[in-house]
């Protein structure tokens, strides 16, 4: 058996005003999930275009109060880990430096900060910097899983600029680990487990062996990295999964899998330079050591304001309905992904 991608159309009717009050259509789709059911609805409204900002005064305020995250301060108003998790205090590779978070979303929380200039530009990000931000967050998670073997759940987040509910411009990461998952983390790992438990096989592989075959959301292929665009986007724009075959948790992931996968962002993030987008949030899902059903894998999005109102890119219908909501195909975004690959 093949995944299965379900969508379900349906028409709405009124009398346009703009053509003397003669009766219209718009065509919706709702798609489900093929492994969570979640149901999203998409509509292919090209001509919403995202609205540009002038991003200098952006920069210009995150600078007022200083930040804590620039070479000057960094190691002087930052805390540093308990001797348990980190004995030098910080760790660092490359320009990234890992430092504990002060507000931090689980029990085990850190910040990674990414470079040491305060501002990144979507297209002045390298494979290195991100791999090696990467590869000291994974650094971070290995001693928490040392310290504490029950804190078995795990992640990596972005929030890239205010849009994307980012406290600091100063490009960061933050990583967590706990001993429960975060909500739509537990979903992800629960139908899973029962898809292969019914099945007899991982979804993430059905899942990257269907979409090549059907070449509608299939982007490229970096080392053992997949990138596809979400058959129900999880944003108004664009939504990109990038998943490590084989690979259980971020323990898992290997120098080589990190590199690869930076070469993918730096390619995702000049499609969102070229879309006019400056503003987005990542966040790499991982399953536990040992399990067979869950492959470690990463969304991005895009965020932004909608519209010359600068009304936000979510409202009710995904923060309280539940329901995704897109205004972009992952088919027409897909094909304007390939060749940034």
């Amino acid at each position: 058996m093949t995944v299965t991608f379900k969508t379900i159309k349906r028409t709405a009717r009124f009398l346009d005003p703009t053509d003397n009050y003669k009766e219209k259509s718009m065509p919706l789709e709702y798609r489900i999930d093929p492994l969570t059911k979640e149901l999203g609805l998409v509509r292919d409204v090209r001509f919403m275009k995202p609205l540009h900002t002038d991003i200098d005064p952006i920069i210009e305020k995150s600078l007022e109060g200083g930040c804590p995250f620039c070479s000057e301060n960094i190691n002087q108003v930052t805390p540093k880990f308990i001797p348990e998790l980190c004995p030098e205090g910080r760790l660092s590779v490359g320009e990234a430096t890992v430092l504990p978070n002060m507000n931090p979303y689980m029990e085990y929380g850190a910040v990674t900060v990414i470079s040491t200039k305060h501002v990144v530009r979507l297209i002045d990000f390298t494979p290195k910097m991100l791999s090696d931000a990467l590869t000291a967050s994974q650094q971070l998670l290995k001693n928490v899983h040392k310290y504490d073997p029950k804190a078995v759940y795990c992640g990596i987040m972005c929030n890239y600029f205010p849009p994307a509910n980012s406290s600091q411009v100063h490009p960061h990461l933050q990583v967590y680990a706990s001993h429960f998952p975060m909500t739509y983390q537990k979903r992800l790992l629960d139908a899973s487990k029962r898809y292969f438990k019914r099945r007899g096989s991982v979804f993430w592989a059905d899942l990257i062996k269907e979409e090549k075959r059907r070449k509608e959301r299939f982007i490229a292929s970096i080392g053992n990295t997949v990138w596809l665009t979400s058959f129900v986007p999880r944003s108004y724009h664009m939504d990109v999964r990038a998943i490590f075959r084989s690979r259980a948790s971020i323990l898992n992931l290997t120098p080589k899998d990190f590199q690869d996968f930076a070469k993918g962002l730096v390619n995702v993030f000049k499609y969102l330079n070229e879309e006019d987008h400056y503003s987005f949030n990542m966040f790499i899902y991982s399953g536990m050591m040992g399990e067979k059903s869950f492959w470690t894998q990463a969304r991005v999005i895009q965020r932004g304001p909608l519209t010359r109102l600068g009304i936000s890119d979510a409202g009710n219908a995904t923060l309280l309905g539940d329901t995704m909501m897109s205004i972009r195909t992952p088919e027409f975004v897909c094909k304007g992904l390939r060749p940034f690959f």
